[in-house]
């Protein structure tokens, strides 16, 4: 048996007029049977327990009142295994302190050993939660080693046949005898246990729930008009609605749930009080619960939007979400509207907004859609989910956050349909996919889409964003390489500001419960982006270490890609041969799977490989207006090459433009297509 110590508390006492001095604590080691200072006896009278103890001195175990010891003396001993037996059976509901175990070292006591003894029965159920309609049963369940057990019910209960349903356990069912038409919780009567003729003290309450109350405290509807809610009854019996405001139309519907249409908007600055509605029992009108309904104002200052595209993140989108619940609850986000759309499965998605909902205290996802996704993503898709994330949400400001693996501007794959690569590829689209394939051994990283059948292109979404006839002001791309100028040159008319990365996003993402308060304050927007591009980063620097402490953040105005790309052109003109794997770049993808990177960065690569140093100046000046929130850690990870990687050279925005030096590189037929080298050539 291992040994262990416990060490229990000292009482010494002294006779200081006879100078005697307090024994040494380790005198006495306690070896074994006492858990949590505590000596153990079963519920039956005549049981027995035993404890070890090893002594230096002489011992004697005093008398503990119901209690009897055997040795309960002794020299000094390296080990002595001692019986301990109660007299009584515990005859209540609880464990009971039987007294002190105090063993005494000459004129020294050591006391900290308390004797207790479980009930004869016991059970996990305080009470039992009846409905608050007669006849309805519920089970309860409880243990005993007794054989000669009865349990009576008392008050307006019945139970049923006592039944063993397992080693000591025993199982029954309980029903209240009358209705509780009240509002208010109702103890209908109680379970008396006998044992062996004795009837045991104290009892079990039968409790019966009210027959009418709402699953919250109060009601928040949106701020449109023909807004609508669906609110649970807690009630077994009909009943019927109405409300005091004409605003709120309010019925019964077939579910035997309460639907509520607002009838006006909120035109307000605030969120207003619209009234009262009120249930009552059909057959007991003076039985009635009522509930104030608020409205939020129609017009928010900011929403924003989540779009989780794909299943294999989904634990980490649960955990994005996790967080995004925890700055709602604690306020940190003020009246911004928050939705979310997060797929279930391969062909299934659900939309829905997240808010506090003070009547619960509890942060609630109001379901707004659920969508059939189709086998293979589509442009429309993508607007619909977008289109209703607006009309539900309308907003002074609009920010989309994407969560999802990515690619820059990199076109989507065909091989699920069928083709032999991308749109404009001789590559395969074996070959093609196998570049993307991380390294053995590496972590997930947020790098490559589900499967090529999710995968949506920059132009696709782009033009999704457009359709929706919302202009968005942000769009904050928690997916990989998405920093990048083929793909912002793409998105330049459906948003104001990009905050991306250069370089992949480890799969957990962005740090939103503390990007999110932020986003939410009074600061500007350009300023809010800067801020959190550097949280995002910072992040990372903090919470992971060695290769993983990985993260590249990069805030673009795309306001400002049309003179970039004018001054590029400039750039073009006056070009160098290099090679292009001696640019700083930011994937790790193997030169044995590609002869070169894919992407590079943007101003690294311009002042190698341009000969006109005022061109070098010019860009690099519009480059300073174009991109601001730099922020990165040492070195950035791959799963491509599962390493940390190093970042000698940060201008923030990358560009693919290299991998034409190299004629064998993949995606030069793709980039000679892509908007950004039609106006940079």
């Amino acid at each position: 048996m291992k040994r262990f110590t416990l060490y229990i508390t000292l009482l010494t006492l002294l006779l200081s007029s006879c100078g005697i001095e307090p024994v040494p604590i380790d005198n006495l080691t306690i070896l074994g049977g006492i858990n949590n200072n505590q000596l153990v006896f079963e519920g039956k009278a005549g049981s027995s327990t035993t404890f070890a103890i090893a002594s230096k001195l002489p011992w004697e175990l005093l008398d503990t009142p119901g209690v009897t010891y055997s040795p309960s003396s002794g020299e000094a001993t390296e080990r002595v295994t001692i019986t301990a037996t109660v007299a009584e059976p515990n005859r209540t509901l609880a464990t009971r302190e039987v007294g002190k175990v105090v063993i005494r070292l000459n004129r020294t006591r050591f006391t900290g050993i308390t004797a207790v003894q479980r009930p004869l029965v016991t059970t996990d159920q305080q009470q039992i939660s009846l409905s608050s309609e007669q006849s309805v049963y519920t089970p309860f369940t409880f243990k005993t080693k007794e054989s000669d057990i009865e349990v009576l019910s008392e008050g307006d209960i019945v139970s049923t046949e006592l039944k063993m349903v397992g080693i000591d356990e025993y199982s029954l069912s309980v029903a209240a005898t009358k209705d509780n038409q009240t509002t208010a919780e109702h103890t209908a009567g109680h379970l008396k246990f006998v044992v062996a003729g004795t009837t045991l003290s104290g009892n079990i309450a039968a409790v019966q729930k009210p027959a009418l109350s709402f699953d919250r405290s109060r009601i928040t509807v949106g701020g449109q008009s023909g807004e609508h809610m669906t609110v649970s009854v807690n009630t077994n019996f009909d009943f019927t609605v109405s409300s005091t405001s004409t605003a709120i139309a309010v019925k019964r519907n077939e579910e035997g749930l309460v639907d509520i249409t607002v009838k006006e908007g909120n035109t307000t600055n605030a969120e207003r009080k619209l009234g009262t509605i009120t249930v009552q029992l059909t057959d007991n009108p003076a039985c009635k619960a009522s509930i104030e309904v608020w409205q939020r104002k129609a017009l928010a200052d900011r929403t924003m939007m989540f779009y989780f595209l794909g299943m294999s993140l989904k634990s980490y989108y649960d955990a994005n979400l996790d967080n995004v619940e925890k700055v709602i609850k604690e306020g940190k986000l003020g009246d911004t509207r928050i939705l979310a759309f997060i797929q279930s499965s391969n062909h299934s998605g659900k939309l829905f907004e997240l808010f506090y909902d003070r009547g619960l205290d509890a942060v609630v996802r109001d379901p707004i859609a659920t969508y059939d996704l189709p086998q293979v993503y589509t442009e429309q898709m993508i607007a619909q989910i977008l289109q209703d994330m607006t009309v539900r949400a309308p907003a002074n400001e609009y920010g989309l956050y994407i969560g999802s693996h990515g690619k820059g501007w990199i076109p989507k794959n065909s091989v699920s349909l069928g083709g032999g690569g991308s749109t404009y590829s001789t590559f395969s689209a074996e070959h093609l996919e196998s570049i993307w394939t991380p390294a053995p051994g590496a972590i997930m990283t947020r790098h490559i889409g589900d499967t090529t059948s999710t995968q949506i292109d920059t132009t696709e979404l782009a033009s999704a964003i457009k359709s929706t006839g919302r202009h968005l002001n942000y769009i904050v791309f928690d997916a990989c390489y998405m920093a990048n100028v083929e793909a912002a040159y793409d998105l330049r008319e459906a948003t104001d500001y990009i905050l991306g990365s250069a370089c992949e996003i480890i799969a957990n993402g962005m740090p939103y419960s503390e990007i999110l308060p932020i986003m939410a304050s009074s600061a500007t927007l350009l300023d809010r982006l800067n801020s959190s591009a550097k949280a995002f980063v910072e992040y990372y620097k903090t919470h992971r270490e060695g290769a993983y402490s990985s993260a590249c953040s990069a805030v673009i105005d795309c306001h400002q890609l049309d003179a970039l790309a004018e001054v590029t052109k400039r750039v073009n003109g006056s070009l160098k041969r290099i090679d292009p794997n001696t640019v700083q770049s930011y994937d790790g993808i193997s030169l044995s799977r590609n002869p070169t990177h894919i992407f590079f960065d943007i101003e690294d690569y311009v002042i190698k490989s341009c000969t006109d140093t005022a061109t070098v100046a010019a860009f690099s000046e519009q480059l300073y207006r174009t991109v601001s929130g730099l922020h990165h850690t040492k070195t950035f990870y791959s799963a491509y090459n599962n390493k940390a990687n190093p970042i000698d050279y940060y201008s923030g925005l990358t560009t693919s433009a290299p991998i034409m030096l190299h004629a064998m590189s993949a995606y030069v037929t793709e980039w000679k297509q892509c908007a950004w080298y039609a106006a940079t050539h």
